[in-house]
């Protein structure tokens, strides 16, 4: 049995080498085609009428630089969607997305963790394994919305309190998650969207880079929500 065991983790690590790389090839294309891409992704799966809606959070980065709005239909209620949005996070359940690149090879988990279950605004959602680096919750409201991000002075390194004026070096992100009954269903839409102080190396970094890496992850993570919660 302990063999198997074995075998079945190799297995599991091997998929999430390859999945992995397919994530780097999926990023890479993403990147370099992005001038041409950019207007597909930036409302990938989202109705015109979603792009234009108005979402919680959207007044923490009045005037954007960068904005996406994507969207899936799961065929799942909204009470079984919105458990695997509370225990997002590296520490955590995972991103649903390319674990290789963004929770340290571990799997995501496929199934609800009631450890995970408990979230609140101030805490923060961890975006790399080692805890460094993570996004704090602005906001939630349960079965219907969770925004996570907030502004940064990139010069210090500390935190901009919403509302309070722009320091000369910034940068501003939101992730948002809203959740919408569609029939039996439920329509699951991801924004975000990034301010940033127009020096060149900035809009070179969060624009060229950031934003077409954000689309493949994002994107991954919407279907593997998706998955999961059809799967219940």
């Amino acid at each position: 049995m302990t063999v198997g065991l074995m075998g079945m983790n190799m297995i599991r690590d091997a998929r999430t080498i390859l999945d992995g790389i397919g994530g780097v090839v999926a990023v890479a294309g993403t990147v370099v085609l992005s001038p041409v891409l950019a207007r597909w992704y930036r409302r990938w799966g989202a109705t015109g009428e979603e792009v234009e809606k108005l979402l919680p959070g959207d007044d923490l980065v009045r005037e954007p630089n960068s904005e996406m709005t994507c969207a899936v239909t799961v065929r799942a209620p909204v009470e079984k969607v919105w458990p695997w949005l509370v225990q997002l996070g590296c520490q955590r359940a995972g991103w649903y997305s390319y674990d290789l690149l963004d929770n340290g090879g571990v799997r995501s988990a496929e199934r609800i963790l009631p450890e995970h279950q408990h979230l609140s605004a101030g805490d923060k959602v961890l975006l790399t394994p080692d805890g460094r680096l993570g996004l704090p919750v602005v906001s939630l409201e349960p079965q219907k919305a969770l925004v996570l991000g907030g502004t940064l002075d990139t010069k210090t390194g500390e935190g901009v309190n919403p509302g309070a004026p722009l320091p000369a070096a910034y940068y501003s992100g939101i992730n948002v998650f809203v959740l919408e009954r569609a029939g039996q269903g439920t329509r699951l839409i991801f924004r975000q969207r990034l301010g940033w102080n127009r020096a060149f190396a900035n809009t070179l970094m969060y624009r060229v880079f950031l934003e077409p890496i954000s689309f493949v992850m994002a994107c991954k993570m919407l279907k593997g929500i998706k998955r999961r919660a059809e799967a219940m």
